[in-house]
């Protein structure tokens, strides 16, 4: 064997006994981490988005393995029968949840139910001026109708409801309205004392319009006057064009140069 086969042959050595070493080098830490994070725990994942109060079934969520130094089971949901209640148990989602979350026991509540006085009515609301895709399930509302002008009364807007909170919004569906014509409207679902749903009702049969006024998640504040008319309207344009004409007039009386 010459000197530069000698030469070949230890470099191949010194390369087996490093990669030897790597892998004793990289097996040591794995086993290490191992050691520190411990065992894993299975842990649910949603698989698609999930709309606020909507229920979370097993098409919804998947299974994945993490670490449990990481994932404390006493805040993450690690079983779907916690979720799986019998129905008038059921829980669901508290907020809308974006697919890839991993469920947490504060992400659930028990789905909203009546309790005594009140009732659930739906109501159908114009798509473009009701709803205009920013109303969501669980959002705060107040709600507006407007009526026409009867037996030469006046033409009114009324604050029909405050501060109510929006339990489900449905599919957009096609209605005739008055004129004849199609337009798009939404079921829109509410939790209300029975007084409330009944001038709810009344107010869908004999209102021009329903709109939905989206409140602030800090509160309305204070709501102001809750109706507003035609006599009231004129009343306004009558003291701006008074006060438009004082202003004029002593426009007209103030010498030029002044």
């Amino acid at each position: 064997m010459n000197p530069r086969q000698r030469r070949g042959v230890l470099l191949m050595i010194v390369a087996a006994i490093g990669a030897v070493a790597v892998f004793v080098s990289v097996f040591t830490y794995l086993t290490s981490q191992q050691e520190r994070l411990g065992d894993t725990v299975t842990v649910l994942r949603l698989a698609e988005d999930v709309d606020a109060y909507q229920p979370i079934g097993e098409d919804s969520v998947e299974r994945v393995q993490v670490p449990s130094i990481y994932f404390d089971p006493e805040v993450f949901i690690t079983d779907l029968g916690e979720i799986e209640t019998p129905s008038d148990q059921r829980l669901v989602a508290a907020s809308f949840m974006e697919a890839g979350v991993y469920l947490q026991h504060g992400m659930v509540m028990p789905q909203p139910t009546l309790t005594t006085g009140e009732r659930e009515i739906a109501i159908m609301v114009d798509a473009e001026t009701g709803v205009a895709g920013k109303v969501q399930r669980g959002s705060i509302v107040d709600i507006y109708g407007t009526f026409e002008a009867r037996d030469h009364g006046e033409a009114c807007a009324v604050r029909v409801i405050t501060e109510v909170e929006v339990l489900d919004i449905g599919e957009l569906r096609t209605q005739e309205n008055a004129a004849g014509g199609v337009a798009g409207v939404v079921p829109v679902t509410f939790r209300l004392e029975a007084q409330d749903a009944l001038q709810l009702a009344y107010a869908e049969d004999f209102s021009a319009k329903l709109r939905l006024a989206l409140v602030s998640p800090d509160g309305g504040g204070s709501p102001g006057e809750a109706e507003f008319c035609s006599g009231d309207f004129a009343d306004i344009i009558g003291a701006q064009d008074q006060e438009d004409d004082t202003t004029t007039t002593d426009q007209r009386r103030t010498p030029r140069g002044e």
